[in-house]
């Protein structure tokens, strides 16, 4: 069996080559997404796991798969595995990415993002990754 780590770095490929059925086939069947904006409304009509697959598949989705994506730092604790990462839209928007990953038996069960705009002229030089 793969680890967390190597589930979701596995993951984060299939997401950065635009291949969203490979990122729904690395998600459990009982997988939970906290983002804000799947629509998941009735777990009874439709699982998390395809509010998730219906949403990359959308207008905003297709922004973020068919972009690039360029992991900065992964750090992985017990089930859980967090990415850091630098995305750049398909419109060329640059967003930097914390991505939380919970990891069950190979596939990921559960996941929380956190994404902020990087700024074009930042008040520091430190940058963000």
């Amino acid at each position: 069996m793969s680890s967390g780590r190597e589930v979701v770095l596995d993951l984060v490929q299939r997401f950065g080559s635009g291949d969203v059925d490979g990122v729904g086939a690395l998600l459990a069947d009982d997988f939970v997404s906290h983002n804000p904006r799947v629509a998941h409304l009735d777990p009874s009509v439709t699982s998390g796991r395809q509010a998730f697959i219906d949403y990359l598949g959308g207008p905003i989705g297709d922004e973020l798969v068919n972009g690039t994506v360029e992991a900065a730092r992964i750090i992985s604790d017990a089930d859980h595995v967090v990415v850091h990462s630098r995305l750049v839209t398909r419109d060329g928007q640059e967003l930097a990415v914390v991505d939380i990953f919970r990891v069950r038996d190979g596939l990921v069960s559960e996941h929380w993002d956190v994404v902020q705009p990087v700024p074009k002229t930042p008040a520091n030089p430190h940058g963000m990754f």
